[in-house]
């Protein structure tokens, strides 16, 4: 059932079935001439038909009703080109518009693929992977143009507020949280998530992942938030704790990483994570599930490339097989967040 979170605000609960993460938080502000929906779901039958029985309890006009996706995923972007009426607008960031319109063609899986077999996965796993991976099985059908793209500082206006985008990259290159100046509300897509961490995996277009991250996370502890709206699950907060929060997470995931390294010299990424603490209910990183390995070695190169870039880590190519030791410098023992 929708929830009413103020006379011009909904929150739709869309289940992501058999996924960790176990839900989206859409949101729907109302109130105006044009309604926005933020976020959509998996392009999947449980997301498709708890969007649908939502968003006619609420009684929104389909006609009248706009899009706005926080990045690339799809568990947020998924249902958007069925969703949107003729007329209606769809927007994201143009670097995450541009990803996810390559994210559509098997030439760019096949690349992202063949790059995680030099970290360390077998090709028998990328076989399985290319059936079950929903980052790529359940992503929206092709956009055909009909998005509208925008950049860091674009404001948006609906139900009489303006809505600024705020770029923050990190659990994508193009992520965008949207602010409302006068509610002080902050929609916050994947960038700030409660009990939970977001995935920071490695980008071809994005050489710091991690670093970015952190930045991102610097550059709004201090906006003015009386109302923090995250993408998953029901809890939310603060924005500064929260925020100082996760850079401690990541602070101590750093170690862990350059630990495992320091531990097994000349292992690959994949044999890294196998090594690290994960929060996941698994006995042996054996009997870790094949998707979420694929993110759990995303997340490992992304603290590696971190590492690397400071000069904790070394890599090196052998056989066609990528693999870490840490330096032997010995004034890089903490790292520098």
């Amino acid at each position: 059932m929708a929830q009413r979170l103020a006379q011009d605000l909904w929150k739709l609960e869309i289940p992501l079935v058999g996924n960790p993460l176990k839900n989206l938080n859409s949101y729907l502000l109302t109130g105006g001439e044009r309604s926005l929906l933020i976020d959509t779901g998996f392009r999947q039958d449980p997301c498709r038909e708890a969007m649908e029985r939502q968003l006619a309890e609420i009684g929104v006009d389909r006609e009248r009703m706009d899009i706005f996706l926080t990045h690339l995923h799809s568990d947020h972007t998924g249902l958007a080109p069925e969703l949107i009426r003729p007329g209606g607008r769809i927007y994201i960031s143009a670097i995450d518009g541009s990803g996810l319109e390559d994210g559509l063609e098997d030439a760019y899986w096949e690349d992202v693929y063949r790059e995680y077999v030099r970290n360390g996965f077998s090709w028998e796993e990328i076989h399985h992977l290319w059936d079950s991976n929903p980052a790529q099985g359940a992503a929206p059908k092709p956009w055909n143009g009909r998005c509208t793209l925008l950049g860091d500082g674009d404001r948006l206006t609906y139900g009489g507020r303006t809505l600024r985008c705020i770029l923050t990259p990190g659990h994508t290159p193009g992520h965008l949280c949207l602010y409302d100046e006068g509610k002080k509300r902050l929609f916050a897509g994947d960038h700030i998530l409660f009990h939970i961490t977001p995935n920071i995996c490695r980008w071809p277009s994005m050489p710091d992942a991690l670093g970015s991250y952190l930045a991102s996370l610097d550059a709004i502890r201090d906006l003015e938030v009386r109302e923090l709206y995250p993408a998953h699950r029901a809890e939310t907060g603060a924005l500064a704790p929260r925020v100082d929060e996760l850079k401690a997470h990541h602070a101590r995931r750093i170690e862990n990483a350059w630990q495992a390294v320091r531990s097994a010299p000349g292992a690959t990424a994949y044999e890294i994570a196998g090594r690290m603490a994960w929060s996941i209910r698994s006995r042996s990183w054996a009997d870790f599930p094949l998707t979420q390995k694929f993110f759990a070695v995303g997340e490992t190169l992304a603290h590696l490339d971190y590492l690397a870039l400071r000069g904790r880590v070394r890599q090196w190519e052998e056989g066609g097989t990528v693999r870490y030791a840490v330096t032997e410098d010995p004034s890089h023992t903490h790292s520098p967040l």
